[in-house]
């Protein structure tokens, strides 16, 4: 058996290296962190928002930290101590109860984030919160800079790993809690790769830990850093005593390393108790864990046929069929897992069994769901680089000073030039705009993916009973609502059983489990996201004469009854596709995102999904004249033109089909040019030329 060496990796005996090398191996650490800071300077997005912004508001006023949700009506019924046998209610999610009450009690993990952000929010309105997201995100990416250099990776390097943090994580970078944990497990990460272990850094931890216990569940990865510089640190004691049984000072610093250690780790351990909930809340990240892996959620199919937890798609693995295989995230996940693989050959062959224990650890971490990709590159990413670096550059001491300097060099300019290239790409939204994501650069609140159209409508008229919205829109809709009503939280899914997201999901694609939904719950409001998952049930509550379309934005539309308390609102705001003002809506849509063609695409794919098939081929005609190499907004163009033509085969109106069809053959075509293997194109295109056969 060989001798483990601690995990400081400084050692360098080589001479250092030019001036100018050092100058340029600076400058691209700074534009390396710049692009990580610009990727999080986006308007708000998170679907989970308004309810984070709502506990912590009510922490605020009352001093009450908040574990139940009354206002969620689908909730069991008896919220009150019962006179006799409970009825039968929905099994509890992983961590969470019914107390004596009957009350679905959860535990709130991220209850002091929730907190920070209201307290923000208050001071400073959305674009402080814009701000507080850039900010931790900032922390994070100078934190892992520290780190790699405080283990002796070269500056260049070091630009390197914060660009490919940067190009992994920017999918995570929106305002959660689960940022508080990664900068939080950043600043644990920087403590442990210290040369020493000293009372400042087990107080240091402690504290770290005391934090992360309660703003996110990621707290347990805090005890597995420790937990792995901590066994190697004992196994480095045990080795010496075998060989040192007189002692020495050698032997002396490794039990006081060891015992330091053993120390923090303790008292983290002891800290992961510190919460409100004491055990409810230390255990909660294993039952989930747990519940995750015995209802197989990670690995269900993206199409959500299995646990209802599976159909969030920050619960898909990183490869899953169909989900998000062309994402640049994606792209730059491999790098690390390459990166990973290097780093840990180093670290083997270095002895470095902590660094060893980390990499392999966080990469299984990333493998078994998308949202673990982030942190896994903020902590995998320093001591990969390390280790390598470490491993390797015995053989570049060897190079000529000449040679050294140009490999320096030749990073330094493919650093940068990756780099300024990126940055152009964000500040000009062309680094989303090709992902097809609705994020970009800029503050405030995102009108696309927060409903606040609807918000606004429900908050000018005030609809009368009870409002039903799908899954994603849900508490930001009710907070966004001015002044704003009781915020249920249907996007926290430990805050109700699993059986009742269930149905409000199938509710949200299939006409008759809402109509069944709404009559036993006296829904008199609907708000959907339209989309493919909740279509079918747009479109049956457009053609519905119970129901009437009375708002309509690029991604959102609101129903009232057409009978009931709010008839006057059904008749005054009623929108059919003959009412529609195509123009306008044109003009309205483009306003709503800085690539006009997205928003026109999205507004056209929801006229599509209610079926105003003239409408919505004009406004994607207009995404397509916006920008002609949009495929999507081509094949989108397609399907409309298709869809009209066989309402028009339907009414015999054979010429006019046929020249529909003719025009939705040149669409697909048009798409197919651009991209020849887009699968939808390609089945519409196979499609209406069997329909034009016909019409021969």
């Amino acid at each position: 058996m060989t001798e483990p060496t601690p995990p400081a990796l400084r050692e360098d005996n080589a001479a250092p290296p030019p001036s100018y090398i050092r100058t340029a191996g600076a400058l691209c650490l700074l534009i390396a962190c710049i692009l990580a800071v610009l990727l999080a300077i986006r308007p708000l997005a998170s679907p989970d928002l308004g309810y984070h912004l709502t506990y912590g508001e009510q922490f605020l006023d009352t001093g009450r930290i908040v574990d139940h949700n009354p206002y969620i009506y689908t909730l069991p019924e008896h919220e009150t101590a019962p006179s006799g046998p409970l009825p039968a209610r929905p099994t509890p999610g992983p961590g969470c109860w019914y107390d004596a009450q009957g009350k679905y009690r959860f535990v709130n993990a991220n209850w002091l984030s929730q907190a920070i952000m209201a307290a923000v929010h208050r001071l400073g309105g959305v674009n402080a919160l814009v701000a507080l997201q850039a900010s931790l995100v900032a922390g994070i990416v100078l934190l892992t800079a520290g780190t790699a250099r405080r283990m002796g990776v070269p500056a260049i390097l070091s630009a390197a790993g914060i660009a490919l943090v940067a190009m992994t994580a920017y999918a995570r970078f929106n305002l959660r809690p689960e940022l508080f944990g990664y900068l939080l497990l950043a600043g644990q990460l920087f403590v442990l790769a210290g040369p020493q272990i000293t009372w400042p850094a087990v107080a240091a931890l402690a504290v770290l830990q005391l934090l992360l216990v309660n703003v996110h569940s990621y707290f347990l990865l805090g005890l597995a850093l420790t937990g792995a510089v901590t066994a190697e640190a004992l196994l480095r004691l045990a080795w010496l005593r075998a060989r040192h049984a007189q002692g020495g000072q050698e032997l002396r610093n490794a039990r006081r390393r060891a015992a330091l250690l053993g120390v923090a780790l303790a008292v983290q351990l002891a800290l992961s108790f510190a919460n409100p909930w004491t055990w409810r809340g230390a255990v909660l990240p294993v039952q989930t864990l747990i519940f995750m892996r015995v209802n197989d959620i990670a690995g269900s199919s993206p199409a959500g046929m299995g646990h209802p937890w599976s159909r969030i798609g920050e619960f898909f693995r990183p490869f899953a069929p169909g989900a998000f295989a062309g994402a640049k995230a994606t792209q730059a996940y491999c790098v690390l897992l390459g990166l990973a693989a290097a780093g840990a050959i180093a670290a083997a062959l270095r002895r470095q069994w902590a660094w060893l224990a980390i990499i392999a650890g966080m990469t299984l971490v990333s493998l078994s769901m998308r949202r673990n990709i982030a942190p896994a590159a903020i902590l995998i990413i320093p001591p990969a680089l390390a280790c390598i670096w470490s491993a390797g550059k015995g053989l570049t001491a060897r190079l000529p000073n000449a040679a050294r300097a140009s490999v320096s060099l030749a990073v330094v300019g493919a650093v940068l030039a990756c780099s300024a290239y990126w940055i152009v790409s964000v500040v000009t939204n062309e680094f989303y705009y090709r992902d097809r994501l609705p994020w970009r650069f800029g503050a405030g609140v995102s009108q696309l993916t927060v409903p606040l159209d609807a918000a606004d409508w429900l908050g000018r008229n005030r609809p009368a009973g009870r409002v039903w919205t799908d899954y994603n829109s849900s508490s930001n809709l009710h907070y966004f609502t001015q002044p704003h009503p009781d915020v249920p939280i249907l996007t926290n899914t430990w805050a109700y059983p699993p059986d009742v997201m269930t149905m409000v999901l199938d509710a949200g694609r299939d006409a008759a489990s809402f109509i069944a939904a709404a009559k036993h719950y006296a829904v008199e409001v609907v708000v959907l996201r339209v989309d493919s998952a909740s279509g079918r049930l747009a479109r049956h509550l457009v053609d519905s004469p119970d129901w009437s379309l009375v708002a309509l934005d690029a991604w959102h539309a609101v129903f009232v009854r057409a009978g009931g308390p709010n008839a006057a609102l059904a008749g005054r705001d009623a929108i059919s596709e003959q009412s529609l003002d195509v123009p306008k809506l044109i003009s309205r849509f483009a306003a709503r995102d800085a690539r006009s063609a997205y928003s026109l695409n999205l507004g056209g794919v929801t006229l599509l999904q209610l079926g105003m098939h003239d409408a919505a081929a004009e406004v994607l005609q207009a995404a397509a004249d916006d920008d002609p190499q949009y495929y999507e907004a081509w094949n989108s163009l397609g399907h409309a033109l298709a869809g009209r033509g066989n309402q028009r085969l339907a009414a015999w109106d054979l010429l006019r089909a046929r020249e529909d069809l003719l025009r939705a053959r040149q669409s697909f075509l048009r798409c197919l040019a651009i991209q020849p293997d887009y699968r939808y194109a390609i089945a519409n295109l196979a499609l209406v030329e069997r329909q034009l056969a016909q019409l021969q």
